[in-house]
């Protein structure tokens, strides 16, 4: 836990539910999951024919992926309580048709001032 509110630090950003984030750090923190599992299955095929390669690539995938959706689910949170609304609603991104429509929304949807959920953005509550 940092010592001050001035750096929560990246456990704060990508796994905790507390506070706020504005478009720019859940876009970021998003697409760094998406490189990442990106990277072990570009590593699954270059290794496809080499077994250790293979077995090392797809145990990475199996690793990130569920640590990449708890991550995206404590973003999201984070988003919407930046827009103002309770965190019931990050899990829209579940809903299957509405997915994608709701993923932009939260993109471009500007911050509420300060509300229940923390003063400032960027911040634990």
């Amino acid at each position: 836990m940092p010592a001050s509110n001035d750096d929560p630090g990246f456990i704060w950003l990508l796994f905790s539910p507390s506070g706020r984030i504005d478009r720019q750090p859940y876009v970021m923190s998003i697409l760094l999951w998406l490189v990442l599992q990106g990277a072990a299955v570009s590593s699954m095929f270059k290794f496809q024919d080499n077994d250790t390669g293979l077995l090392l690539s797809t145990l990475a995938l199996v690793i990130i992926s569920p640590v990449a959706l708890l991550s995206v689910i404590m973003l999201t949170i984070k988003r919407v309580h930046d827009i103002g609304y309770p965190a019931i609603y990050a899990f829209l991104i579940f809903v299957p048709i509405v997915t994608l429509f709701v993923l932009i929304a939260f993109l471009f949807w500007p911050s509420a001032p300060a509300n229940d959920f923390g003063e400032f953005t960027n911040r634990p509550k």
